[in-house]
Order: C-alpha cells, then sequence, then structure tokens
C-alpha cells in the first residue's frame, strides 16, 4: 500500500473531516501538535508531518486526534508519566520538530501517547503486569516537567510496555512476542494507586514478554441502539 524506504507505520487514523490537529509523541519527549488540515490533499509520495533527527536518534511513538481542551498523556518505559492539555503545545508548521513534553531521566524512554478520554488508565508492563489507575491520579501540570510515577518498576515487572484509556466496562487485548493474543476483562483487574507495582494479568511462557496492549471498547444496546461504551 505504501513505498516505504527506512521507515515503519507508528499510527492509522480513521479521518472525515480535516477540522481538528493531531498530536504527535517521540520516543525522547517530544511532542508536536499540527492542524489536521495540513494533509487534507494527500500526495503519493506523502505529506512530511515531523522534522525527525538527520541522525535518527529519534523516532515518532504515537499519533492522535486532538480536539480544543483535551488533556494528554506521555508514559514512559520507567515508569514515570506526565499529564497535561492540549493547550500547552501550539500548532506548528510540517517542517518543524516540536518542543519538550516531558523531561527524561537517563536512558529512559516515552512509549506511549493518549488523549485523555476516560476516567482510568490502563499500564502493562514487559513481565506480563498490570494495574488500573484513575486520571485523578496524575496532577495536572505544564508540558517540560518531569512527570509522575506511573507504576513501580522492577526486576520482577520488566519495563512498562504501553499505556492507555479505559472504561470500566472495557476489555483489553494482550499480545506477546511468542505471538499469544489474551483478552481480558477490566472487572477483573482493581484500581490501584500511581506507586503500586500492579497485578499479574497474563502468565508467560519462559522466553516471552509482553509487546503491546489494546482496549476494546463494550458495545452496549441503548433503546434498541447499538453504540460503543
Amino acid at each position: 500500500m505504501l513505498s516505504l524506504s527506512n521507515e515503519t507505520v507508528t499510527k492509522v487514523i480513521s479521518v472525515k473531516k480535516f477540522d481538528d490537529s493531531l498530536f504527535m509523541a517521540t520516543k525522547k519527549g517530544i511532542v508536536k501538535k499540527i492542524a489536521l488540515s495540513n494533509f487534507s490533499n494527500p500526495r503519493a509520495s506523502g505529506i512530511k508531518a515531523i522534522n525527525l533527527p538527520n541522525d535518527e536518534s529519534d523516532s515518532l511513538i504515537g499519533v492522535e486526534l486532538v480536539k480544543k481542551g483535551q488533556e494528554i498523556l506521555l508514559a514512559t518505559r520507567k515508569g514515570k508519566a506526565i499529564r497535561f492539555n492540549e493547550s500547552e503545545v501550539r500548532e506548528m508548521g510540517r517542517s518543524s520538530y516540536g518542543v519538550n513534553g516531558i523531561r527524561l531521566d537517563g536512558k529512559d524512554e516515552v512509549v506511549s501517547l493518549e488523549v485523555l478520554e476516560t476516567a482510568a488508565v490502563f499500564t502493562i508492563t514487559r513481565n506480563g503486569y498490570g494495574k488500573r489507575t484513575n486520571v485523578d491520579e496524575y496532577r495536572k501540570t505544564a508540558r517540560a516537567g518531569k512527570g509522575v510515577i506511573n507504576v513501580k518498576v522492577s526486576d520482577k515487572t520488566g519495563e512498562v510496555v504501553n499505556t492507555c484509556s479505559v472504561n470500566d466496562s472495557d476489555s483489553i487485548i494482550i499480545t506477546t512476542t511468542k505471538g499469544l493474543v489474551i483478552r481480558t476483562s477490566l472487572d477483573d483487574i482493581r484500581v490501584m494507586g500511581r506507586a503500586a507495582q500492579g497485578v499479574r494479568i497474563v502468565k508467560l511462557q519462559q522466553g516471552d514478554t509482553v509487546t503491546d496492549i489494546a482496549r476494546v471498547a463494550e458495545e452496549v444496546l441503548i433503546s434498541g441502539e447499538e453504540v460503543k461504551g
């Protein structure tokens, strides 16, 4: 579908109207907001969206649609997270790199970008430990801060793989490096504080690790119409 050279796809987004903005984050904690209208006239060769360093020292880890007033959560591999309003980042042109979203310690990297639309977030670690935490536990700050603890990372839990917004009625799908796919309901996972390490969500085979999670919004029947919760 795409003629890519030294590139990998980061995100696929379905767009009906080009009215809002795209919000981007890189592994080094750089964030960028750009008007979606910049991409309303596609080209066969693609349209440059962010000007990453030529030395390939940074890469895009997430892209989301964002509306005015929404909040952003960045989560890192070493268990930190930062929450701020999208208005903290001005809209930029296609040729710009971006601004600092979070200040990282040592070799830490950003692993997830979430536009917060739910009351809680779910975090999963490399060794299959996970937990739900209320969004209110993450105090809202300005961008470019050091963030707060998201999960207590240890050798037992492994580093953070991903963090996603969830509702109580949702399920999550977990994938592993050895090709396992596990679906579990959030009803079985209690809400915990930020400093907790979580509970074992999936029992992994020797040498296997978690690679990603995806939220599955449960479908609810209301007045004869099927809607997503």
